[in-house]
């Protein structure tokens, strides 16, 4: 068990310096860029330490996850589980970005590890404590944990009343501190809770739009991976995998399709289900194949995975990243920054620490004005390109001596990379970005420019 562990917390921490890719905003821009905001002005600090801290608590969640099939079926089963776990390319991808989808993973994995695992077992303060966190963290994990509440209730009608007052004693509180923190902030009445549901099923589309059935045909199945296989193995021949977590997958799944809005790491809490279904599929294996056959098995599904997560994590999506690593080093006070690519694509002040360095962007906020006309400033530069950098230029004030360098992807702006190579503007730098576009605002190469004037 010691040795499974050491690997854990090896595969883990070598994520940190393997996985050198961009996966979506949030990652910066919800947690680095806002410890830059705090006064945090250390590379390391700003930059690493998240992802060393994210690391260790994915391997918490390693550790808890083996406990909790421990406590379901035995040793065997959850050192299998664990082996599923680890060999994932997506929570590899995932483990060491500074993202609360790591945390929600881990609360619900440490709830479930005192959930009542048997129907006379009583559901205990602590297990509501963490749920009712992981709520006020993300507030669309409450349908995960009223599924489960309410299947247990059924199934133990006799500790449904002491049950119910738990969760009063504990939700009601947690609800009313949430309340009176937030409207604390915003120096009004404000219920994050109702809000954040109400803009998810209402107004999520502005960030772009899936069909209903993504997360049946594309979410789930490319997450999962060859770990499917396995699943469906426990499906067919293992009869003791938990039911109960079918339903609140299955609620979830349907849950979350009804979102516009659609992203793997939304579902990813579902990922600790999903790794024991896996490990039970690959625990029937163990005992119905030679076990030469089984390491073959092993080591075939480890090697995809890992070749996966090193494609995904080390070279697609890198150019934003590594254009941003090099502009720490270019620029100097009095420089200029503008990046004319879909908002929020880059890190910004976290990355480059240099003071009086003026960066710029495409706003993209949502409209908070109520205007039927409202266009926000990055759709009105792909609408025109040439008309919005004419109008920057014109206005802009740049120090003698000072440098301009201007961040753009190469093959879809033509007419403004000609504008800016007549305007004196050279390339620095030409980064490689993905092979497979999911958006026809993104080109395979990204260009740096600098001009000095």
């Amino acid at each position: 068990m010691r040795v499974l562990f050491l690997t854990a917390l090896l595969v883990r921490l070598a994520s940190v310096f393997v996985v050198q890719t961009s996966y979506v905003p949030d990652e910066t821009w919800q947690c680095t860029e806002v410890l830059k905001i705090f006064g945090v002005d250390s590379a390391a600090l700003v930059i690493l330490f998240p992802r060393i801290f994210q690391a260790l608590l994915c391997f918490a969640g390693d550790v808890l996850l083996y406990r909790l099939v421990v406590k379901l079926y035995g040793h065997s089963q959850a050192t299998y589980t664990l082996i599923m776990q680890l060999s994932s390319w997506y929570l590899f991808y995932v483990t060491p970005r500074p993202l609360v989808n790591n945390i929600e993973t881990l609360l619900i994995t440490a709830t479930l590890n005192l959930w009542p695992t048997r129907y006379n077992d009583k559901v205990t303060y602590s297990a509501i404590i963490l749920a009712a966190l992981s709520v006020a963290i993300r507030p669309t994990l409450v349908l995960f944990w009223v599924f489960l509440g309410v299947h247990y209730l059924i199934k133990c009608p006799e500790k449904r009343l002491s049950s119910i007052i738990k969760a009063f004693v504990i939700g009601v509180p947690t609800l009313i501190l949430t309340i009176f923190l937030d409207s604390h902030m915003y120096g009004k009445l404000t219920v994050v809770f109702w809000n954040f549901l109400k803009f998810n099923l209402t107004g999520s589309a502005i960030y772009g739009a899936h069909p209903w059935h993504w997360y049946l045909t594309q979410g789930v199945p490319a997450i999962l991976g060859t770990h499917a296989i396995f699943i469906g193995l426990a499906f067919v021949k293992h009869r003791d995998y938990p039911r109960q977590f079918m339903g609140v997958v299955i609620a979830t799944v349907v849950f979350f399709s009804l979102i516009a809005h659609k992203e793997f790491r939304f579902v990813q809490h579902l990922m600790p289900i999903f790794m024991i279904w896996a490990g039970l599929g690959l625990h029937w294996l163990s005992r119905h194949t030679e076990r030469s056959t089984l390491y073959t098995i092993i080591m075939f599904n480890s090697l995809v995975n890992v070749v996966v997560a090193f494609y995904i994590g080390f070279f697609h999506q890198r150019g934003t990243i590594s254009v941003v690593h090099d502009l720490a080093s270019l620029v100097k006070p009095g420089d200029k920054v503008v990046f004319l690519t879909p908002c929020h694509a880059t890190p910004f002040h976290s990355h480059i620490h240099t003071e009086d360095v003026d960066l710029r962007f495409l706003d993209c906020s949502p409209d908070l004005t109520g205007l039927e006309t409202y266009i926000h400033e990055e759709k009105l530069f792909y609408q025109d390109p040439h008309r919005w950098w004419k109008e920057y230029s014109s206005g802009r004030r740049i120090r003698r001596q000072s440098s301009e360098f201007v961040v753009a992807f190469e093959t879809n702006l033509p007419r403004l990379h000609q504008v800016l190579k007549e305007s004196g503007y050279e390339v620095n730098k030409r980064y490689f970005f993905a092979h497979l576009l999911v958006d026809d605002k993104l080109t395979s190469h990204l260009l740096l420019y600098k001009r000095t004037f």
